[in-house]
């Protein structure tokens, strides 16, 4: 009868248990530069209110235009959203972001959103990259 000698794999499974107790929090880190990278390029490209009435505040949209936490759920795994946060004269800024994005019956369409968002697609990706393998390298 044979034998089977798994003496040689203990290193290279040394390697990989090093890897990936820090892919959570490699893969942490990749989500929040994404976020950060796209909310920067979101606040570029958000609508400056230019209109004469004095309970708007004029760049409270592009202020307002935040990463938030990262979080993690085992459906989707890490996540963060993007977007504006608050309120303008007693109205969410994600409402007011989305009025300007799709516009309405009495205003034409504004986009912003969702053409920022593909155009940083690249950008936001190479930022993810990055953080991913600086942490990775780093652990």
């Amino acid at each position: 009868m044979g034998t089977f000698n798994t003496g040689g794999i203990a290193a290279e499974l040394e390697k990989f248990d090093g890897l990936v107790k820090g892919t959570d929090e490699a893969c942490r880190k990749a989500v929040e530069a994404g976020g950060k990278a796209l909310a920067e390029r979101l606040k570029e490209a958000a609508p400056v209110y230019t209109g004469n009435r004095r309970d708007i505040k004029p760049g409270a949209l592009k202020k307002s235009v935040k990463a938030g936490k990262v979080e993690y759920n085992p459906a989707d795994g890490y996540n963060t959203d993007v977007g504006p946060v608050g309120k303008d004269h007693g109205e969410p800024l994600a409402k007011i972001g989305n009025i300007l994005e799709y516009g309405r019956s009495n205003m034409p369409a504004q986009p912003w959103f969702n053409p920022t968002v593909s155009r940083a697609e690249a950008e936001v990706t190479g930022a993810m990259q990055k953080a991913f393998e600086e942490a990775q390298s780093n652990g």
